[in-house]
């Protein structure tokens, strides 16, 4: 089953924008990369039915490794 999800803009002083809605998550991940590589805003989608939300590949993958230094860093000391 594909979902709809609305995708937003995100602006620095913290309001959204409504950009548009996607069906099915590999084309709303595609068109939040799009999306982000042409703006400095944030953009992120969300599944209304569940309120799940969806970030740009590239935010998550920004996190990722911070979590594993600071495991890393623990486990040695």
């Amino acid at each position: 089953m594909n979902r709809k999800y609305d995708i937003f803009e995100k602006f620095s002083d913290g309001s959204s924008l409504w950009r548009g809605c996607v069906l099915g998550l590999k084309s709303t991940r595609s068109h939040l990369q799009e999306l982000s590589g042409e703006s400095e805003n944030q953009f992120y989608a969300i599944d209304i039915s569940s309120g799940k939300t969806i970030r740009p590949e590239k935010e998550m993958d920004l996190n990722v490794p911070r979590k594993f230094e600071r495991q890393r860093k623990s486990a040695v000391a």
